[in-house]
């Protein structure tokens, strides 16, 4: 199944995943469970392990980074996309770009709406201003004026 407009969601999916990573692993850094961390998320073993075993955050947050961006490359290729984001527990990731589509065409609905709500008072007739005076006092005699 081919998505519309998924390609340039895509790049947004990856910046808004790399600041992600880089935030949760400064918490991780100042937690002193940096390494356990990405491991827990599956990048450890796509990293150095030199690296890993450092610890420092300035020579991982780049290398994690990029291998966090291959990793959602082929995961997309795949077609387990959805899967793995829930698996690094960034999935919101996925919904903040269709935000903005479902916005436009909520918007573009409500006008279309209000458009047709203008079209509709139009459209209907006064019945009573078509009825000749005959059936005018017709229908007055079915009811019964009550003064007070």
């Amino acid at each position: 199944m081919k998505h519309d407009g998924f390609d340039e969601r895509l790049d947004g999916i990856l910046v808004r995943a790399a600041i992600r990573l880089q935030e949760r692993m400064r918490l991780a850094y100042t937690r002193g469970n940096l390494s356990a961390y990405l491991n827990r998320i599956g990048l450890g073993k796509l990293l150095e392990p030199s690296l890993l075993a450092r610890g420092s955050l300035l020579e991982l947050q780049d290398e994690a980074a990029i291998a966090l961006a291959k990793s959602i490359r082929k995961a997309r290729l795949r077609g387990y996309l959805k899967d793995f984001l829930e698996q690094i527990n960034m999935l919101e990731l996925l919904e903040h770009g269709k935000e903005e589509n479902v916005q436009k065409s909520l918007r573009n609905h409500k006008y279309k709406a209000k458009k047709k709500s203008y079209l509709k008072m139009v459209e209907g007739e006064n019945k009573r201003s078509a009825m000749s005076e005959a059936e005018k006092k017709e229908l007055l005699k079915n009811f019964k004026v009550i003064k007070t």
